[in-house]
């Protein structure tokens, strides 16, 4: 038996590795091209920023960190070689969430329009929601369902460089700021409920053995 599952688990660790990779390198890419010239005062994206830059030093780096952390918490392998260390990042991923979340509010506040800031307010409250939730399933022993939520958060984080990919498609670029509160809201509402989907998928295109009435389900509910 081990023989056939051991290479399943493998391919599966291996494709895993390389989409974190691949996800990695667009993140830096996007990036670097979203705030070229951050760091000289007189240019057009540091203007953009200023109002809002010590909310948004604060959300970029516990941002980031959380996007860090949530790779290597969502790794099978190194979950159960170093378990004290996954759950030690656990919690430095967890305040690194409720520290970035809301450190995005007063940054949108300052520097985009209404919809984005209720975007942000969104995206926010479903990264806290999502990580809040994972978080007490895993102090009362829950570990499956600690793991689907804490990919439902890491989900909520990755918008950050899913939209960014998206918004410089040139059809987006040309709609200006609608173009931009599309994507964002889009990611936003993909990262909701796109995961229960995923992670789903096997139970919902399943057929069981046997068919139930209506009426035989709602006694075992």
């Amino acid at each position: 038996m081990s023989a056939v599952v051991a290479p399943v688990h493998r391919q599966r660790s291996q494709a895993k590795l390389v989409f974190f990779l691949i996800f990695a390198v667009l993140t830096v890419f996007v990036t670097y091209m979203k705030n070229r010239g951050f760091f000289e005062p007189s240019s057009p994206t540091a203007q953009h920023y200023a109002p809002a830059l010590g909310y948004l030093l604060v959300h970029g780096f516990f941002g980031a960190l959380a996007m860090l952390l949530g790779v290597f918490q969502l790794s099978n392998r190194l979950r159960a070689r170093y378990l004290k260390v996954h759950r030690a990042l656990g919690y430095v991923y967890v305040v690194s969430v409720f520290i970035a979340a809301p450190f995005a509010m007063p940054v949108a506040i300052k520097i985009d329009s209404l919809s984005l800031v209720a975007a942000s307010a969104v995206q926010a409250f479903g990264w806290m929601a999502t990580t809040a939730i994972a978080l007490y399933c895993v102090r009362n022993g829950n570990i499956v369902q600690h793991r689907r939520w804490m990919i439902r958060s890491y989900c909520f984080a990755i918008v950050f460089t899913v939209a960014r990919l998206l918004i410089p498609i040139p059809p987006i670029m040309k709609l200006g700021v609608p173009g931009i509160e599309m994507v964002v809201w889009s990611t936003i509402a993909l990262a909701a409920f796109l995961p229960s989907i995923l992670l789903d998928w096997r139970a919902i295109v399943s057929r069981p053995a046997t068919k139930q009435t209506m009426a035989e389900a709602l006694k075992h509910a």
